[in-house]
């Protein structure tokens, strides 16, 4: 058993310890709360966020990845697929945020490039956000399993999904800057990389299909990097989930229930 396939069995063995887990970790953000509130800091923000953020890692991990490998009564390539994909979202989700607190902090120096600081200073506020608005449908789904695991059977949920919040956080910044829009080239960049994105997640609603889907993933991991180099970073979580969503679209595969 390697290393992929036992993080994901920990996964599993961790949701199922969540009555003692959750609650510790709620209390332990009420105490950030209290220290914020009694000595009003950037350090107490972050630390807010910081364990706001672990909070709902934990939600994720049980209602999506430990989810799946129960669906698939832990086969070890899911579990292990599973595990892979987890880690690598949890050492880039956290090295993200360690270091946007560090350069608040002063720990660090700032980036040199404008758009990486723009891209990373709006990570942060937008990580609570972007972790609950993914979080939603899951949570619904616990709820109406068989439902839940019909529809993701149907079309690739996650791939449309999270290329249409990618699309909604790049569009963010054209629509809140609309007046000058066109003085900007990253705001034109946004506003086109944006719109492309959120056409091209919603065409396999209409047509899911898997060679279709193989080809709007594999553009949408290059408009992921497009957005990057492009749009103000993609104001990082833009750049991310489109290209998660890419990866999502490209291994789907329909399944009856």
């Amino acid at each position: 058993m390697d290393f992929f396939t036992r993080f994901g069995f920990g996964l599993v063995s961790m949701w199922r310890r969540k009555v003692i887990i959750l609650p510790a970790l709620f209390a332990v953000n009420l105490v950030t709360w209290i220290y914020f509130w009694v000595r009003p800091s950037l350090l107490g923000f972050a630390l807010i966020i910081l364990t706001l953020a672990v909070f709902l890692t934990v939600v994720f991990i049980g209602v999506i990845p430990v989810v799946i490998m129960e669906e698939n009564n832990y086969d070890p390539g899911v579990v292990r697929r599973m595990g892979l994909d987890t880690f690598i979202s949890l050492i880039i989700v956290y090295a993200l945020f360690i270091y946007v607190s560090s350069v608040l902090l002063a720990l660090i120096k700032p980036p040199s490039y404008l758009f990486v600081m723009i891209a990373l200073l709006f990570a942060l506020p937008l990580t609570p956000i972007v972790v609950l608005a993914v979080l939603v449908p899951p949570l619904i789904g616990y709820f109406i399993r068989d439902k839940w695991r019909s529809l993701r059977g149907r079309i690739p949920f996650w791939g449309v999904y999270l290329g249409s919040l990618s699309a909604v956080i790049l569009l963010l910044m054209p629509m809140m800057y609309f007046r000058v829009l066109f003085v900007s080239t990253s705001l034109i960049n946004a506003f086109i990389l944006g719109g492309i994105t959120l056409i091209l997640s919603l065409v396999p609603l209409l047509y899911p299909r898997p060679e279709i889907c193989r080809v709007l993933g594999l553009v949408m991991v290059f408009l992921g990097i497009l957005m990057w180099i492009l749009a103000a970073g993609g104001l990082t979580w833009g750049s991310v989930l489109a290209i998660i969503s890419g990866g999502y679209l490209y291994d789907w595969r329909p399944w009856s229930k």
